[in-house]
């Protein structure tokens, strides 16, 4: 835990400090008022959104795509949340570094957010939880963790710099696809329970950041990109070139 880097530390420490407001310092209405501003609520992009103004207006639309990861259904909720954030967020953030970890932050969150609001349109309730980009981050885990004769969860002990993995190799590649299976095994049982009165499990919103995790990673890391050619050299006009450089014709 104290080896953790400084953005994960801060990311859980915000979050903490939003559950200890809704526990314990913010009445019922003010948290209603709070879940508003920052959880996604399907009903911003439907023909409840008519009748009713959702606070922010057209940038509460925008910003709740992302606000909602910050925000948690409960205690149990947020500290499962920080122990995977803990063990999959910090192994993408060491290899990409802090500003492209912002930016898989937000791909990932607005991902699983589209997602749940295709399948929920019509629902009510709002979308909370950092878990869709935690999907993401197993999923880009996976197309590292696994290459350069790194075995698993060993390669998550530390940075490489190996190339991820493409599309293809991932696919031909059975460690990974067994981490990928397991993950989607238990989504889908989580799914499966949830829909049969189990909990509020978003589990379309955990596919939707997995799926922007597993697509954009090879854009964010700085070891997957292809190396840069030299760049030609610009043309001299030969009346600006020092003399005893000019062509002579």
């Amino acid at each position: 835990m104290l080896n953790l880097p400084r953005p994960i530390m801060v990311l859980g420490g915000i979050m903490i400090v939003i559950q200890v407001l809704q526990s314990f310092v913010l009445s019922p209405v003010q948290r209603q008022d709070l879940m508003l501003w920052f959880s996604f609520l399907p009903p911003r992009y439907g023909e409840v959104a008519q009748n009713f103004a959702f606070p922010g207006g057209i940038f509460g639309d925008v910003w709740t795509f992302v606000t909602y990861a910050f925000l948690h259904g409960g205690w149990a909720h947020l500290l499962l949340n920080l122990v995977w954030m803990a063990a999959f967020a910090t192994v993408v953030l060491r290899r990409i570094g802090t500003f492209n970890f912002a930016i898989f932050f937000v791909v990932t969150a607005a991902a699983g957010a589209f997602v749940h609001l295709l399948v929920h349109l019509n629902s009510s309730s709002p979308l909370v939880g950092v878990s869709a980009v935690l999907s993401g981050a197993m999923a880009a885990t996976a197309r590292f963790a696994f290459v350069g004769g790194y075995g698993g969860f060993s390669a998550l002990q530390g940075t490489h710099t190996y190339p991820a993995l493409t599309l293809k190799q991932l696919w031909q590649n059975q460690q990974a696809m067994a981490f990928l299976g397991i993950w989607l095994v238990l989504n889908l049982v989580f799914g499966l329970t949830s829909a049969f009165g189990g909990g509020g499990i978003a589990w379309e919103a955990h596919l939707g950041g997995f799926i922007a995790g597993l697509l954009i990673l090879p854009y964010v890391d700085p070891y997957s990109r292809p190396p840069r050619g030299p760049k030609k050299p610009k043309k001299q006009d030969e009346k600006k070139r020092p003399e005893h450089l000019r062509v002579i014709k």
